[in-house]
């Protein structure tokens, strides 16, 4: 998916997620509120923690993953 698809679908109401490791475990997002990525939640303890945590995320109709 390219930027222009991303720009596509949060002006259609849709939260783009996005797992990063780089310092440490985090998710990163990008909506309506601010098309660039930034830091939605961090400090997870380890990777297994920030998935579980992602995997709920997705659970809502309008969040999808980058």
């Amino acid at each position: 998916m390219n930027s222009t698809d991303q720009q596509k679908l949060i002006i259609a109401g849709y939260t783009l997620l996005r797992r990063d490791d780089t310092p440490a475990p985090r998710i990163k997002i990008r909506s309506a509120l601010n098309f660039e990525w930034q830091t939605f939640e961090k400090n997870f303890a380890s990777k297994a923690a920030r998935d579980r945590r992602m995997n709920e995320l997705l659970k809502l109709s309008t969040t999808i993953e980058d």
